[in-house]
């Protein structure tokens, strides 16, 4: 994980303590730092870093493509951060006004009940749940390919319903933490074992949440039109999709009194729109599906609220 720090060149205080964190946090973490007199689009173009850590007001405006910790270190501030740490309890109080997400961590250099190691340890803490957070746009090709292939198999239990060219890399880290978070864990583990792979034990799970997350939970009856209202009033987790893909491969669903009951409801011009997802997220069968998917605007819409859901 790499960590730029950036810091006023006017605060020798600020440049004390940075220095400290980047010659005493533990080697997992590889720290580097810049102060306001380096062009800050460059150095981003060089470093890359996973996490900006600005420390202070600074005068850069910074995009917020990056994931951002803001330490004010009693100073103003005026950016949106994933968190802000504030170095007591009493600044914390005087923050929380105005953010919604704050973490304590105390300065060995203004107070003895810390030390340099344990503020190390604090921040790296934090480090690792900023990048624990909303990890769907950090997830690569190959573990989304296979979370798609192991939902399918956990669905339907049979590794014959997956059509799978080779067994692809996972980074089983970030794909526990979208799988909680988006209540189909048991379906990845019963897919894993379809499919002979073998999963590791999953970590535990810690993440900033947005406000408007709610933890999903399984509905106790599987009916599917149900499962389309709820879909359509914004309950856009896979656990959703994977329930509704569940309902369609029932063999007793009648297509046409489906599609008329959609219809009354004036969910059908919904409907092909949400096929579509299932046909990219748990790889439903065109067969399975009373009609053809559509690829439109409302689709797009339910691919932006997907992708938005764990976003902060």
């Amino acid at each position: 994980m790499r960590i730029l720090n950036v810091y006023s060149q006017n605060n020798h205080q600020l440049a004390r303590y940075v220095n400290m964190l980047c010659s005493d946090m533990p080697s997992l973490i590889e720290m580097m730092s810049v102060d306001d007199s380096f062009d800050m689009k460059k150095s981003l173009e060089n470093i890359h870093p996973d996490i900006i850590h600005i420390h202070g007001s600074v005068k850069w405006d910074i995009t917020n493509d990056f994931r951002i910790i803001i330490s004010p270190h009693g100073e103003k501030i005026n950016h949106d951060a994933y968190v802000v740490i504030a170095r007591s309890e009493m600044e914390r109080k005087k923050l929380s006004d105005t953010f919604e997400r704050l973490e304590v961590v105390r300065n060995p250099f203004l107070t003895k009940t810390t030390t340099n190691e344990d503020c190390c340890h604090q921040l790296m803490a934090i480090y690792r749940k900023v990048t624990d957070t909303d990890v769907l746009p950090l997830m690569d090709s190959d573990t989304l390919l296979m979370m798609h292939a192991m939902l399918k198999a956990g669905i339907t239990g049979d590794a014959r319903w997956v059509n799978l060219e080779r067994t692809c890399p996972i980074d089983w880290h970030k794909l526990h933490i979208y799988a909680h978070y988006q209540g189909i864990s048991d379906f990845i583990r019963s897919g894993a074992a379809v499919l002979g792979i073998s999963e590791p034990n999953s970590e535990v799970i810690s993440s900033y949440l947005p406000s408007h997350y709610q933890e999903p939970v399984p509905l106790e009856h599987h009916d599917t039109t149900s499962i389309i209202k709820k879909i359509i009033e914004g309950d856009v987790t896979l656990l959703r999709f994977v329930e509704l893909d569940i309902a369609l491969r029932r063999g007793d669903i009648d297509e046409p009194s489906l599609l008329h009951d959609l219809k009354e409801l004036h969910f059908d011009t919904y409907f092909p729109s949400i096929l579509q997802i299932l046909k990219e997220t748990t790889w439903l069968d065109e067969g399975f599906m009373p009609c053809l998917p559509q690829d439109n605007k409302y689709t797009n819409k339910l691919r932006t609220m997907m992708a938005n859901l764990l976003k902060i």
